[in-house]
């Protein structure tokens, strides 16, 4: 069972950094480039169109490299890209904390070098109307589908332990992101932990939020989504890690300076309507270059990977947890403070 005092005071901490700060599979070649990036190939970025945020944006800058072809190669869930990170089929991408947490885990030789989001609203437990759910304990018995092996997974599971239930008590159902608006429209699921646009989706049609990952860090319990790349890459070819990562953080600029620009951009990267996109920023903590390199902010990420990796050890998600510098040293944030 999740323990919650084991993870308050890394997320606690890590919250209180975004505070400080102001915070308001396919093959690649690109790891073979060599120092320079010169020889060609493909450039693999883990890309979850489920996911908004800043990716889109950051997807409409980072297009060219030398002469690299760089694919944007769609995931549907956290727990893809990490089985993705396990072949080294992907060179950049985005990932949850806890998928992360499983990837390191299981041998991955990947850094997080950005901090897309941090969840406050835009990430929550939805549950059908109707049901005599009013309550997280109420959901005891009832059907919650969640992506396995995702950030949301492992939010859902703190949830529950947080309102004295434990996993077993309910009916996880393993479903992508895609795939939830269906199975609601059928009956299929009682309830689901989910982010945005699918969580809107859910609440249009009789859903009502009962829990978000905002309560939930208040508990101990974070959700934040990393920016992470080939370890082999920051050697090889640290021009176009410094490519993709200016693409990162100008794409965050784009979003606090210039709003109505950026939800114009992020509505044609993602394919949906501006207000789909709106609601997708008010659900983030979407951190500048300066605030993610705010105190103790990635250092913070890496201890608490090391948490949450003993955790999912109980919940039986990994096999076995290795030494908490193992998880610190995953993320590394030299490459944005180095970053002109």
């Amino acid at each position: 069972m999740l323990r919650r005092h084991a993870t308050q005071t890394a997320g606690l901490l890590f919250v209180a950094a975004l505070a400080v700060a102001g915070c308001g599979g396919g093959t690649s070649t690109g790891s073979q480039s060599g120092g320079g990036g010169t020889g060609g190939g493909t450039i693999v970025v883990a890309y979850q169109p489920q996911d908004i945020n800043s990716q889109g944006i950051a997807k409409t800058l980072f297009t060219k490299y030398k002469n690299y072809t760089i694919e944007y190669k769609d995931f549907s869930s956290g727990a893809d890209v990490y089985r993705a990170m396990q072949s080294g089929a992907v060179d950049f991408g985005l990932i949850g904390n806890a998928p992360y947490t499983i990837a390191i885990s299981k041998g991955s030789d990947y850094k997080a070098t950005w901090l897309y989001d941090v969840g406050t609203t835009g990430e929550a437990l939805v549950v059908r109307q109707g049901k005599g759910i009013n309550t997280v304990k109420d959901l005891k018995g009832q059907k919650i589908a969640v992506p396995f092996g995702s950030t949301a997974d492992y939010m859902v599971r703190g949830t529950l332990e947080a309102a004295g239930l434990k996993p077993n008590d309910v009916k996880l159902i393993n479903l992508a992101p895609a795939a939830m608006q269906a199975a609601w429209q059928r009956g299929d699921i009682d309830a689901a932990y989910i982010f945005n646009p699918v969580l809107d989706q859910l609440v249009a049609m009789n859903g009502t939020v009962i829990a978000t990952d905002q309560e939930l860090s208040q508990k101990g319990y974070l959700a934040a989504d990393l920016g992470v790349v080939k370890a082999s890459l920051l050697k090889s070819d640290p021009d176009l890690v410094n490519a993709w990562m200016k693409a990162n953080v100008d794409a965050v600029n784009m979003i606090k300076n210039d709003p109505p620009k950026a939800v114009e951009v992020s509505s044609k990267a993602y394919g949906v309507d501006a207000k789909t996109i709106q609601s997708a920023f008010d659900g983030y903590q979407l951190p500048t270059k300066d605030q993610v390199l705010a105190p103790n902010m990635l250092p913070a990420v890496g201890k608490g990977l090391y948490t949450i990796a003993q955790l999912l050890k109980e919940e039986g998600l990994v096999g076995s947890v290795g030494p908490s510098t193992t998880y610190e040293q995953a993320v590394d944030a030299t490459v944005l403070q180095r970053l002109p």
